[in-house]
């Protein structure tokens, strides 16, 4: 067995420093050592690997006796136990039950002696929302949140000796690994590039070249950012890790989360109907996404190198719906515009990410716009009124942005 020390494994260069977090929260220096050294360095870049300082550092967050308890209550109910064997997913109901509580009956519930069956054969145990069943780790989560200023949650993997956990796979979160107890040999490669934001399996060919292969013990800490595919199989005995996610926001999340609550600000909804779209319709716009707007400072954005990038995309989304009810205000493109026709002289609009169908009048608008011109807001007519809806959308989902 390896001495206890401590030190760090590096894939690449030193990246300049972008906006990052703090540690505010106190929780990631027990875990990476140096805090700002490895936001500047690692956070959402590169792997970390932290040898153990003591291989009792995380004795007191989960142990196989608590785990135990945990699974021999009879309360644990699904989603909070899965079972991988050989990388798939068990079935449910090969490791559920009926269990009456109280007055009522649950179909779901978590069979131990089933899950030691499958576990006796080679399953993967995996412990859901941690957070929520063990104090311990729920402060340790809390603390982790603030500093990182996104939130935490904590998965536990129990692996029988000798097998591999989850097929090789790439995570759509920041995974810091505590290892708690037995060994796993872990195999991470280089971040795919772009960073895909949907989890899943991925086939050897897609893997990239590998960044690091350490062999984790307990005490151990083993950090792999989002898209970083990885796997890892127990070795010798049985291995118990603590997954802690860092669910850093996406584009997408931040700008649904800020045009909800502006929409939630904003009052009660409005049914289209009784408004005169010409009239009322953008301005009732204009107003919601300026609320959104305003409310953009408080929303935290964890920025990768890039400097701004999704932050600065949020906020030009929004700014394009604030500006729908200023005159003159014109929209192009946000990306390259596939046409085809339709024998009704309808146009199907292909934006790349997705398709829309538009009204014979509006062949010359789509035409100019695919051609790389511009278009001003009252454009965007539906027999006659200002069609500040589809325009709304079109904006939100990518395809036009505001001109220069």
């Amino acid at each position: 067995m390896r001495t206890a020390t401590a030190d760090t494994a590096t894939t690449t260069p030193a990246a300049p420093a972008s906006a990052a977090p703090s540690d505010g929260g106190g929780a990631l220096a027990p875990l990476v050592g140096d805090a700002q050294e490895f936001l500047s360095r690692h956070w959402t870049r590169t792997p970390l690997l932290r040898r153990a300082v003591s291989p009792d550092a995380f004795a007191g967050l989960l142990s196989l006796e608590v785990l135990t308890g945990l699974l021999t209550t009879r309360a644990l109910r699904l989603p909070h136990v899965r079972l991988v064997r050989d990388g798939q997913q068990v079935a449910e109901s090969q490791y559920t039950g009926v269990r009456r509580i109280g007055h009522g009956t649950v179909t779901d519930a978590i069979d131990p002696g089933k899950v030691l069956s499958h576990f006796g054969l080679g399953a993967t145990l995996v412990l859901d929302a941690v957070e929520l069943l063990v104090p311990a780790v729920g402060a340790l989560c809390e603390r982790l949140a603030a500093s990182l200023s996104c939130p935490v949650d904590a998965v536990a993997f129990l692996t029988p000796p000798d097998r591999k956990g989850l097929a090789a796979h790439i995570d759509d979160e920041d995974v810091f690994v505590l290892q708690l107890s037995g060994s796993k040999q872990w195999t991470v490669h280089e971040q795919l590039r772009p960073v895909p934001l949907t989890p899943g399996a991925l086939p050897a060919s897609a893997l990239g070249p590998v960044a690091l292969t350490p062999l984790l013990e307990p005490g151990d800490v083993l950090y792999v950012p989002r898209g970083t595919p990885h796997h890892a199989a127990s070795t010798g005995g049985h291995s118990l890790h603590l997954s802690l996610a860092a669910r850093r926001p996406t584009l997408t999340a931040l700008t649904a989360d800020t045009l909800l609550a502006a929409l939630r600000a904003a009052g009660p909804d409005r049914d289209l109907n009784s408004l005169d779209p010409a009239q009322e319709i953008g301005a009732l716009v204009q107003a919601q996404a300026s609320g959104a707007l305003a409310r953009l400072d408080t929303v935290p954005v964890p920025v990768a190198d890039g400097a701004g990038r999704e932050g600065d995309a949020l906020a030009g989304v929004l700014r394009a719906l604030a500006a729908l009810a200023v005159p003159g205000t014109r929209y192009a493109a946000g990306g390259g515009i596939a046409l085809t026709y339709e024998e009704d002289g309808a146009v199907v609009a292909d934006f790349g990410r997705f398709s829309a169908r538009f009204p014979p009048s509006a062949r010359g608008l789509l035409e100019r716009l695919a051609a790389g011109g511009t278009a001003g807001a009252q454009e965007f007519t539906t027999d006659g009124a200002a069609g500040t809806g589809t325009l709304s959308l079109l904006l939100v989902r990518g395809a036009l942005r505001l001109a220069p």
